[in-house]
């Protein structure tokens, strides 16, 4: 699942003469080259769903509604059931989040976003979660919440390998190689696994695929945004 940037979903926001790349053009030429995998075009239901707030207005991550489209279209792919929209808790955990956009232009008076999280009892209910320093029953960390990193508070920052153990009983295994756009969608997924694996090839530089068979996992979610793709050399771990 290659996600665009908002640069190109909302490319007819840009100041006159401003161009982008085509990103749809790219991701669709570079799953042709994909022989093996599945490809998941999230580039649709992004463009269906554009008058919402998909992605952050200073911020270069996606929103948590924004997630749950991509989960929506994961689950149609991988022929699973959605929790509905409606079923969440949606709670503002923050009023003040000004992200990487804010801090590249730094405008006087910039309104600050809100962050947002979907909850109901498959993603607050947990057994536990397993990050690189430390084992909580949580997928958030409100310490973030005070800091200028607010988007951390999402899975905890960037870690190697992060283990989320549900209470759901259908003995499926998701392992999840991505970078940070993933990190809201990982509370939607609970709802469907068992145990979810997440994996940061910038960080985790042992064999991704050794880990999968050794772990026994039944299915592989590779999530990563464009730009991210196609500028960071960490996706080379993945093999």
């Amino acid at each position: 699942m290659i996600v665009p940037n908002s640069i190109y979903i909302n490319q007819e926001k840009l100041p006159d003469f401003v161009q982008t790349l085509n990103q749809d053009e790219i991701i669709r030429k570079q799953y042709k080259t994909c022989e093996v995998a599945e490809t998941i075009d999230v580039t649709t239901n992004i463009n269906h769903f554009k008058s919402l707030e998909l992605y952050f207005k200073t911020d270069h991550h996606m929103t948590s509604l924004g997630a749950y489209i991509l989960y929506m279209t994961f689950c149609e792919k991988a022929k699973i059931n959605p929790e509905p929209i409606q079923s969440y808790n949606q709670k503002v955990v923050s009023n003040s989040f000004l992200g990487t956009f804010d801090s590249k232009t730094r405008i006087i008076g910039q309104e600050p976003d809100k962050i947002t999280i979907f909850e109901n009892n498959a993603n607050t209910d947990l057994r536990e979660v397993i990050y690189d320093k430390e084992t909580t029953k949580s997928l958030y960390n409100e310490d973030y919440l005070y800091t200028k990193d607010k988007y951390s508070y999402f899975l905890n920052g960037n870690n190697s390998k992060v283990v989320v153990k549900t209470k759901v009983e259908n003995s499926k295994k998701l392992l999840v190689v991505k970078d940070s756009y993933a990190h809201n969608v990982i509370p939607f997924l609970c709802s469907n696994y068992e145990e979810i694996h997440v994996i940061d090839p910038r960080y985790y530089h042992l064999s991704i695929s050794d880990y999968a068979k050794e772990n026994k996992m039944t299915e592989v979610l590779v999530l990563y945004n464009f730009s991210n793709l196609m500028t960071d050399i960490g996706v080379r771990g993945i093999k």
